[in-house]
């Protein structure tokens, strides 16, 4: 039996959640499709995250070291690097009219079979002949920016698909100018990472598709659990240094960059910071602590102002309404991030 404590915090977070406008959800996921024991009680929210608790993806910072130097050091940089000065937080991009996030979708087995072409990796050459599972809503939601990625969690074949440079060229045919697919049964590692345990997943440079879009699915069941989105986010930072490589969980890095950190170097939220104390919404909170919690790495560089990218809306799919905002985040600041050692896990 649930506690009056319980009973008023489960209250407050579903009257939080009902308080949010409506959108067009994927389908509910039907018992099988569910891992890891993820629904957690009649009525919850299912949260389904692909790969093992011993993944990167899923590794949490509560026993990291601090590179107190490197810390210092990102601090100075972020507060003189002449695109980041005066914007102290990671911006949130793909909602309020912003094009530059990530067109999100759970396929399932019921839904058409999508196919990739263009520039496909022959590592991944099955998106162009077996293609993936997606809602037949996918193709409204490619931005058509020069960036224009995508993530797909297929539940039916079991992997996670990410594009980038995506256009719609037909009939459930996407054309791409970059591919690459991580299978959820394994450690969530490019195949190239000697931590692997996968001959197959392959992305870019060994970016993780899935840190890659923070999903309104797990923002709910965070705001739902006062928790977080349960995995490490893939941060677009104003500028990396090529000059200091790539560390795991990366293996490959951009060139003529002179900024700061390794791609694949992770920071965080320090440990002692009170979210409470800083004026966070619901949805801003659950963010906050995935970043204490899990931290994000360095996995490509922005362009501009360093920044997360949330699953894109559309005119004629909005999931955030005016739940998530570019400033979202503004109450932190980069001062109250710490630098984890490269490599750590």
């Amino acid at each position: 039996m649930l506690t009056r404590r319980e009973l008023l915090r489960r209250s407050a977070a579903l009257a939080a959640i009902a308080a949010l406008p409506p959108f067009v959800a994927t389908a509910p996921a039907a018992a099988g499709d569910l891992a890891d024991g993820e629904m957690e009680g009649e009525g919850e929210l299912p949260r389904f995250r692909a790969y093992g608790n011993d993944s990167f993806f899923r590794s949490k910072v509560a026993r990291a070291p601090i590179d107190a130097d490197r810390t210092t050091a990102f601090r100075s940089f972020m507060r003189s690097h002449p695109d980041q000065k005066g914007i102290a937080y990671p911006v949130i991009r793909g909602v309020g009219g912003n094009t530059w996030g990530t067109a999100y979708a759970m396929g399932r087995s019921e839904d058409p079979v999508w196919k990739l072409t263009g520039s496909v990796p022959p590592e991944v050459s099955w998106l162009e002949t077996t293609g993936f599972h997606a809602p037949e809503y996918l193709g409204s939601m490619l931005t058509g920016t020069s960036d224009s990625p995508l993530v797909v969690i297929d539940r039916a074949s079991g992997q996670s698909i990410w594009a980038a440079k995506t256009k719609l060229a037909g009939s459930n045919l996407i054309s791409v100018g970059a591919a690459g697919a991580f299978d959820h049964a394994s450690n969530g590692l490019d195949q190239r990472n000697p931590r692997s345990n996968s001959e197959s997943n392959f992305r870019s440079r060994g970016a993780i598709p899935d840190a890659m879009v923070i999903r309104k699915d797990l923002v709910d069941w965070g705001i739902y659990h006062n928790s977080d989105l349960g995995h490490v986010l893939h941060m677009f930072l104003v500028e990396t240094n090529t000059a200091d490589g790539f560390c795991h969980p990366m293996v490959g890095t951009e060139s003529g960059n002179n900024g700061f950190g390794a791609e694949g170097e992770r920071i965080a939220l320090r440990a002692d910071l009170d979210l409470a104390s800083r004026d966070l919404s619901p949805t801003g909170r659950v963010i906050a602590s995935t970043l204490q919690n899990y931290g994000a790495y360095f996995g490509d560089n922005s362009g501009s102002t360093t920044a997360l990218k949330a699953e894109q809306t559309s005119s004629t799919r909005d999931v955030w309404g005016s739940t998530l905002t570019v400033d979202t985040l503004r109450s932190l600041t980069w001062d109250d991030f710490v630098v984890i050692p490269k490599g750590w896990q």
